[in-house]
């Protein structure tokens, strides 16, 4: 019996490789872990031909994501988004801005944008011009004007 089997494998595996890439592993440690955990499959020339398939699809698939992000972010390069918070009369914010407020001016302007594609060192605590990064795909990273504008706590009183 052979001692290593050529496999493919089917999604990352710590030590061995990622998904899609066909490697040499262990008889035992293929018929024992990764076939019965479905994380590979045995290489024979169909499932080359179906990884090979997968790849191009994958690819495709990338593609088309990449060139919404960047259409996404040339749209968002243009505009500010203005997000108001409670203050009080010296200009001092009540709580923060952070990735869910503007994730919710975002939306209230139709673009939709996940948690994750907003990188912030730390909330915003203070009035004026904000800059945001957006990483809306691996190769597509832009910045985003964000403007905190001040609902005092007087006003909200007075309308009361």
């Amino acid at each position: 019996m052979a001692k290593n089997i050529e496999i493919v494998l089917l999604e990352d595996v710590k030590d061995v490789g990622r998904a899609g890439d066909t490697c040499r592993v262990r008889t035992g440690y293929a018929r024992n872990y990764l076939l019965p955990k479905k994380l590979a499959t045995v290489l024979t020339p169909g499932t080359a031909r179906l990884i090979e398939k997968k790849k191009q699809e994958a690819l495709a698939r990338l593609a088309k994501e990449k060139d919404e992000a960047e259409k996404l972010l040339k749209v968002l390069g243009k505009k500010t988004v203005t997000c108001t918070v409670k203050a009080n009369a010296d200009g001092r914010l009540f709580g923060s801005v952070g990735a869910p407020e503007i994730i919710a001016a975002l939306a209230d302007m139709g673009f939709t944008v996940d948690k994750r594609q907003i990188h912030l060192d730390e909330p915003f605590k203070a009035l004026g011009e904000h800059e945001v990064h957006l990483v809306l795909h691996p190769e597509v990273k832009g910045l985003l004007k964000l403007k905190i504008v001040a609902e005092t706590v007087a006003d909200a009183a007075a309308a009361e």
